[in-house]
C-alpha cells in the first residue's frame, strides 16, 4: 500500500518536488552564468527545496556547488568552520578526498584548518582556536576568496550557496561589506543567497544604505498558480492509488492560496483522512482535514497568541477577516483598532516578527491556517 504522497516541514525532494519550473530555469541560468542571485520571499516558500533542486541538476552538468549554513554558525570562529567544510563538501573533486590531498587543497591560506577523516570516511574540516582575533578575520576572508581561484584553475564555473544569510550582521555587522569587496571581483563563482527572515534579506539587498545593495539579482518566489498546483495535487492522489474530487482540490487552493507549505500540509492530511474513511477525498473530507491541521497547529497559534499584545491581537483577528485599507477611519472603527498610530506600531512589531504579510494598507496573516485559526477560536 502506498503511502502518504505529501511531503511538508523540510525540503520537498523528487515527485514532491512543485513546479517552480520558471522560477527553477531562472535560478540555474543564473547560476550557470556566474551571477549573482538572492531569492526573496516569505518564509515557507520552498527557497531551500528550489536551490537544492537547482544545485543537484547543476552538479550533472559540472558546475561546483558549495552550500553553507549560516544559522550553524553563530560566530566569526564558528563560520570559518562552516565556510571551510562546505567548501571542502561542495568543491574538493573525489580524488582529492585523501586526507593529505585535503590538506594541500588549503595549503594556500595563510591560516589552514585542521583536517581529520572518521571511521567512517567522512571528512572533517575545522579551523583549531585561533591565536589572535584578527585571526579569523583572515581565515574567512581566504576561504571567501577560495572559490574564485577554483573557478580559474578548473575552468569550472562556482556556485556558493548562503543559507540562513540574514545571520550574517549578527556574526559581524562589517562582513556583508567584506563580501561585496570580494565577490564583485569574482567572475567565475555564483553566489546564492538566501534567508527565512524576509524583511531582513529585503534590507540586506533592497537598502540603499546597505554594502549588499543591488549586489545580486532579485529571484522572487511567489505562490505557486492554480493550474499547476491544481495537476500537481491530482497526480500525486493518483500515484498513490487515490481520488480526489476536482471540488476538493479547489476548496485546498482556495484555503492555502497556492503557498506551498501550506498546501502540502492541508494535502497531507486530506489524502490521509480519505484513506482513513475509505473514500475519494471530497469536500467533506477536506474539512475534516482541515479541523485536524487546526489541532495539530493548535499549541503553536496559542503561544503565539500569548506573546503578542492585546492591540496586536485586535489587529490579527481584524486582518484575519480581511486587510484591505487598515489605516481608514471605518476600518478602525467596526474592529475597534484606535489610531492610525497605533495600528502602525502594531503592524510593524507584527512584521517584525513575520505574522503578517503586506504593504501600502493591504495585509493579511502570513500562515493561512493560522488566520483560520484566529477566524474560528477567537471571539471577534
Amino acid at each position: 500500500m502506498a503511502g502518504n504522497p505529501f511531503k511538508w516541514g523540510g525540503v520537498a525532494r523528487g515527485p514532491q518536488f512543485t513546479n517552480r519550473e520558471q522560477e527553477l530555469r531562472t535560478l540555474e541560468s543564473a547560476m550557470r552564468s556566474a551571477q549573482n542571485v538572492v531569492v526573496i520571499s516569505p518564509r515557507r516558500f520552498g527557497k531551500t527545496s528550489l536551490v537544492e533542486r537547482a544545485s543537484e541538476r547543476l552538479r550533472r552538468e559540472g558546475v561546483l556547488v558549495a552550500y553553507v549554513d549560516l544559522f550553524s554558525a553563530p560566530t566569526k570562529e564558528r563560520l570559518a568552520d562552516a565556510l571551510a567544510q562546505g567548501i571542502y563538501d561542495g568543491l574538493v573533486s573525489p580524488l582529492e578526498r585523501a586526507r593529505e590531498k585535503a590538506r594541500s587543497f588549503f595549503s594556500h591560506l595563510t591560516i589552514t584548518p585542521r583536517v581529520t577523516i572518521t571511521d567512517d570516511g567522512r571528512t572533517g574540516v575545522e579551523f583549531v582556536a585561533f591565536e589572535r582575533a584578527a585571526d579569523a578575520d583572515v581565515a574567512i576572508r581566504g576561504l571567501l576568496e577560495m572559490p574564485q581561484r577554483i573557478a580559474r584553475e578548473r575552468k569550472r564555473t562556482v556556485a556558493i550557496v548562503l543559507d540562513e544569510f540574514q545571520e550574517i550582521t549578527s556574526i559581524d555587522a562589517t562582513l556583508p561589506a567584506v563580501m561585496r569587496s570580494i565577490f564583485q571581483m569574482q567572475d567565475g563563482v555564483s553566489h546564492v543567497f538566501l534567508g527565512s527572515r524576509f524583511h531582513l534579506m529585503q534590507s540586506l539587498f533592497m537598502d540603499k544604505a546597505e554594502p549588499l545593495y543591488r549586489s545580486a539579482m532579485p529571484l522572487p518566489l511567489k505562490p505557486i498558480e492554480r493550474p499547476a498546483f491544481t495537476r500537481f495535487i491530482r497526480r500525486r492522489f493518483a500515484a498513490s492509488g487515490e481520488a480526489i474530487v476536482d471540488d476538493a482540490v479547489t476548496a485546498i487552493l482556495d484555503l492555502t492560496q497556492g503557498r506551498p507549505y501550506e498546501t502540502q500540509e492541508l494535502c497531507f492530511f486530506a489524502w490521509d483522512q480519505a484513506r482513513a474513511e475509505g473514500t475519494s477525498a471530497t469536500v467533506a473530507v477536506v474539512r475534516r482535514a482541515i479541523d485536524r491541521v487546526l489541532d495539530a497547529e493548535s499549541a503553536r497559534y496559542v503561544s503565539i497568541w500569548e506573546t503578542v499584545s492585546p492591540h496586536q491581537r485586535a489587529l490579527l483577528q481584524a486582518l484575519s477577516t480581511g486587510g484591505n485599507g487598515v489605516y481608514a477611519e471605518e476600518y478602525r472603527r467596526v474592529h475597534r483598532l484606535g489610531s492610525t498610530g497605533s495600528v502602525r506600531r502594531s503592524l510593524e512589531a507584527l512584521r517584525m516578527r513575520e505574522l503578517i504579510d503586506g504593504s501600502a494598507g493591504t495585509w493579511e496573516v502570513s500562515d493561512v491556517f493560522f488566520a483560520e485559526w484566529l477566524r474560528r477560536s477567537v471571539s471577534l
